[in-house]
């Protein structure tokens, strides 16, 4: 089959959303079918120095990207899902898979048979999109609607019931990380507990939390960070200097970021009630999030501590193959944190148990083979 792949993303660029379209991508070639992915110019957005955008996400060469312009115009975004729709038809795909709402309508006006993936409600995305949605889930030429969560499936079952029977729940996933990996060797491994975080520093995501807690734990713990833009990692790099176990180890491209999580005892997620959007520093996805983070930290076989959030537990067991904590009890995080440093069997078994589960529902792999060839069931 010929997909032809409609993304927002900046590539190569330091959003997650970016590395879901590379690697969907990929798992879409090296499952057999000839991908093309579209993506818009947006240059002042692209990751300075880098080279070879397939090297910079950790992907195979395997299928090809083509930038469509992203004009310097109002309503540029919706003047490029026209073009990247227009560039795919002449494409001739079997099929149009998209990331892109105005792409995804232009391309089933066009007569192309559609998959539109979503992440969040097409509602928060203005009322143009919003309305060319409504057109989009009544339009023929959608065979699917994917959605990352039973919670966003519910809800857009419940707000636009033209969706029913048409979505198919597909949680977001990861790579299996390559057997001959390095890990990261930290000064005092060994010693004391390697508590590992990779991730943006924005509101919502917990750095404040983390501090707190290798405040607490200062007597035999170290936390590492790796992520955030320049300027939240200047800012957390001078808020938080008088920590002397909180290391800030900046970004590292996806490849460097395996080695690090594999280096690590323990990973955390401690995800706060209001999470915003990476690069708007706005809107709230705590309802219907699928984070990249959770699958890459399962990939990497470690005891994971995570919030206690409802959607989190569509994938997360407490106890089974993560520690789950509420967001705001400290004493429930140093406790989970306690347990891995003082029972080595049951990290060993939440790591155990997340890799099982990761192999066998959510590679970036498997979820590319079933949404092609299960069209009415969930994934998760």
């Amino acid at each position: 089959m010929k997909i032809v792949y409609i993304s927002s993303s900046a590539i190569p660029s330091r959003a997650a959303n970016s590395i879901h379209v590379m690697k969907m991508c990929q798992a879409f070639a090296k499952n057999g079918h000839e991908v093309v992915l579209l993506a818009p110019d947006r240059k002042a957005e692209y990751e300075p120095s880098v080279g070879d955008c397939y090297e910079y996400y950790g992907v195979e060469k395997c299928f090809e990207i083509v930038k469509i312009p992203w004009l310097p115009l109002k309503g540029r975004g919706y003047i490029y899902g026209f073009l990247a729709a227009r560039k795919a038809k002449e494409l001739s795909p079997d099929l149009v898979y998209c990331r892109n709402a105005p792409g995804c309508y232009f391309a089933a006006r066009f007569g192309q048979p559609v998959f539109f993936e979503s992440h969040a409600p097409l509602e928060d995305a203005g009322k143009i999109s919003d309305w060319m949605f409504r057109k989009i889930i009544k339009d023929p030429n959608l065979q699917k609607l994917v959605v990352i969560t039973n919670a966003l499936k519910d809800y857009y079952e419940k707000n636009y019931p033209a969706t029913r029977n048409k979505i198919q729940v597909a949680p977001d996933g990861a790579d299996p990380i390559p057997p001959d990996i390095e890990p990261v060797v930290f000064p005092n491994a060994g010693k004391r507990l390697q508590v590992g975080y990779v991730g943006h520093l924005y509101r919502g995501r917990g750095i404040e939390h983390i501090a707190s807690l290798a405040l607490a734990c200062r007597e035999w713990a170290d936390f590492h960070v790796v992520g955030g833009g320049q300027d939240d990692l200047a800012r957390c790099i001078s808020e938080f200097s008088y920590i002397d176990n909180l290391y800030f180890h900046g970004f590292l491209p996806y490849v460097d970021a395996q080695n690090f999580r594999v280096g690590c005892d323990v990973l955390i997620a401690p995800y706060q009630e209001d999470i915003s959007i990476a690069g708007l520093g706005k809107g709230n996805t705590l309802q219907w999030m699928s984070p990249l983070k959770i699958f890459e930290y399962m990939a990497a076989g470690k005891p994971i501590i995570c919030t206690n959030f409802p959607v989190l537990r569509e994938v997360l067991v407490d106890k089974k193959n993560a520690l789950l904590c509420h967001f705001c009890s400290q004493v429930e995080w140093i406790e989970a944190l306690a347990s891995i440093r003082d029972d080595s069997f049951l990290g060993k078994s939440l790591g155990e148990n997340a890799y099982s589960d990761f192999i066998k529902k959510y590679t970036w792999g498997s979820r590319a083979q079933r949404l092609m060839s299960q069209p009415d069931k969930s994934l998760s």
